[in-house]
């Protein structure tokens, strides 16, 4: 493996890590917080009021919805990860041990990620 591949691979991985931070539950159409108090619910309801529609995992990555999601991506660094890959499985933080994972499918190698933190 070349130079240009080796830092292709790393910045993959970087990206890959990176996006594992996403709150990709609140992408999900059967996920309903309830309560006035839940800061889920807030955000989506806030999303959902000047979108007119439910985020997509794009929207979850976007550095334009940061205020919301918290994301760190381009527009369009975002749309071109989720054009390469799938995510597959996402488990958010848990109360109790704080422990998430995130299973990404790339779509181009057929390879799966998977992300503990």
């Amino acid at each position: 493996m070349d130079g240009n591949e080796q830092i292709k691979k790393l910045r993959d991985y970087a990206e890959l890590a990176w996006a594992s931070y996403g709150h990709f539950h609140l992408a999900d159409k059967d996920y309903g917080p309830k309560g006035w108090w839940n800061e889920d619910k807030k955000k989506l309801d806030e999303f959902i009021k000047n979108n007119k529609r439910i985020p997509t995992h794009t929207d979850i990555l976007n550095i334009e919805y940061k205020q919301i999601f918290k994301g760190d991506f381009a527009p369009l660094q975002a749309q071109n990860f989720f054009e390469r890959y799938e995510l597959l499985i996402h488990q958010p933080n848990t109360e109790s041990s704080d422990f998430s994972a995130t299973f990404f499918y790339n779509k181009e190698s057929k390879a799966l990620s998977i992300i503990f933190f």
